[in-house]
C-alpha cells in the first residue's frame, strides 16, 4: 500500500537566513526581462515564446519554506524544485491530439511535522529528501470528450483534488488523508481515461500501481505484493453567473493487496463579486472534501475538510484564505485550523505566511510558516 514516507529528524539549515536571502534578492534585484513576464527568467530573448510556439513548454518552480512552532524549540526549512517539460506532439509534427509530460523533482531538507508525528502533515511538502524524476506520461485526446493518460502519474490531481484547495499549505488539502492513492511523493505507473459524456457531466476511471515507491521508474509495478489501486468518479459541472462555477465529484476506490476500499466526495465554487463586469478581479472560492473507509489499525477512516479563500480583496492578485480538516483513525483524531494570505509582489513570485492551530487529542501545537514560491 502506498505510505507516506517517515520523516526524519535531522538538523535543518537555518530557515529564516534562507528566506531573508531568497526574499532580499527576488525583490530588490528583479531579473532582466521578466517585467513583462510570469517567469523571473524572462523570455530568453525570444527563445522561450519559439519554444513553446513549436510545441515545447519549459516551467522551472522553487519553493522556500520554514515552519516553527509555538515552543519556539522547533523548526524547519524545505526546499523543492520542479522543472517540468511538455511536448505538443501536434505542434511538433508527430501527430495530433497528443502531450508528453516529464517532471523532475528535488525535494530537500526535512519539514516539522515528524516532531508530533501528524496524521495530517503541517505540509503538502514534507517527506525525506529526494531526486527523482516524478512523473512521465503521454496523453491523448480522442476527438473532444476521451482523454487517456498512460505512464507515471499522479492519481490524486486527476481524481480527488479541489480546485481551490491548491493555496493552503496543509497536506490534508493535497492527498486525500485516508486513501492509499498514488500522489507525491510517490506518484505511479497507471492508465486514466477521463470522458465528459456531456458539457455538464464527466466519467472518469484510473488504475494504478498499487505499492509505488519514491525514486522508482515503475519497475516496482511488477512486484509480486505490489497489487493494484483502482479508482472511479463521476463529476458534474454547472454554472453560477460563469461556466464551470460549480464543480462536484463522489467516486469510490479499491486497493487488491490491503484489501480495502472507499468513497470520497469534492464540491467546489467560485463566487464572482460581479459575474457582469469582466474586470473585476474580486471572487470567493469555496470547497468541500470528505473521504471513508472500514478504519484498520491506524489508517484514516474517517476525512473531513474544506475552506474558503478570497482573491482580489487586499490587491487584485492577491488571496486570503481560511480551512479546517479533522482525520479519525480507530485510537486517535486530529483536527487543524489553517489561515494564510498569498501575496504575489511580482507575477513570478508569491510570499505567504501561514498560522495552523492543531488539536491532537492530547497537544495543541500552534505552527508559524512562510512559504516562497519563484517562478523561473
Amino acid at each position: 500500500m502506498a505510505t507516506r514516507p517517515r520523516l526524519r529528524n535531522s538538523p535543518a539549515p537555518p530557515p529564516g537566513a534562507f528566506l531573508r536571502g531568497i526574499l532580499f534578492v527576488v525583490l530588490l534585484f528583479p531579473v532582466t526581462g521578466a517585467a513583462d513576464s510570469d517567469r523571473a527568467t524572462g523570455h530568453w530573448g525570444g527563445a522561450r515564446t519559439r519554444l513553446a510556439d513549436a510545441g515545447v513548454g519549459i516551467e522551472v518552480d522553487y519553493i522556500a519554506e520554514s515552519f516553527g512552532r509555538d515552543d519556539a524549540e522547533n523548526g524547519s526549512y524545505l526546499g523543492n524544485l520542479d522543472v517540468m517539460l511538455t511536448f505538443d506532439t501536434g505542434k511538433l509534427g508527430a501527430w495530433p491530439g497528443g502531450q508528453v509530460f516529464l517532471y523532475g523533482q528535488n525535494n530537500h531538507s526535512s519539514g516539522i511535522s515528524h516532531s508530533l508525528n501528524l496524521t495530517m502533515p503541517v505540509s503538502n511538502l514534507d517527506a525525506e529528501p529526494f531526486t527523482q524524476l516524478s512523473e512521465f506520461w503521454l496523453e491523448q485526446w480522442i476527438g473532444s470528450r476521451v482523454t487517456v493518460r498512460l505512464g507515471k502519474q499522479d492519481a490524486n490531481r486527476d481524481f480527488a483534488g479541489a480546485r481551490f484547495a491548491g493555496n493552503f499549505l496543509n497536506s490534508s488539502f493535497g492527498v486525500l488523508p485516508g486513501s492509499p492513492m498514488p500522489s507525491f511523493p510517490a506518484p505511479a505507473l497507471g492508465a486514466a481515461v477521463l470522458t465528459e459524456p456531456t458539457s455538464w457531466l464527466g466519467v472518469h476511471a484510473g488504475i494504478y500501481e498499487g505499492n509505488p515507491k519514491v525514486g522508482s521508474f515503475g519497475e516496482s509495478a511488477f512486484e509480486h505484493d505490489a497489487g493494484l489501486f483502482a479508482i472511479g468518479a463521476l463529476v458534474v459541472r454547472h454554472a453560477l453567473g460563469r461556466p464551470d462555477a460549480g464543480i462536484g465529484s463522489i467516486g469510490g476506490w479499491t486497493h487488491t493487496e490491503s484489501d480495502r476500499s472507499g468513497l470520497y466526495a469534492i464540491y467546489d465554487l467560485l463566487v464572482p463579486v460581479d459575474p457582469n463586469d469582466s474586470e473585476n478581479s474580486r471572487t470567493f472560492q469555496f470547497f468541500v472534501r470528505g473521504g471513508w473507509s472500514p478504519q484498520d489499525d491506524e489508517d484514516v477512516g474517517l476525512y473531513v475538510g474544506g475552506g474558503v479563500t478570497a482573491h482580489g480583496f487586499l490587491g487584485a492578485s492577491n488571496t486570503i484564505g481560511l480551512g479546517t480538516g479533522h482525520a479519525q483513525t480507530e485510537t486517535s483524531h486530529e483536527t487543524f485550523v489553517e489561515l494564510f494570505f498569498k501575496w504575489r509582489p511580482r507575477p513570478w513570485l508569491t510570499v505567504e505566511p501561514d498560522v495552523q492551530f492543531y488539536d491532537t487529542g492530547g497537544e495543541h501545537p500552534l505552527f508559524f510558516g512562510l512559504r516562497l514560491k519563484l517562478k523561473l
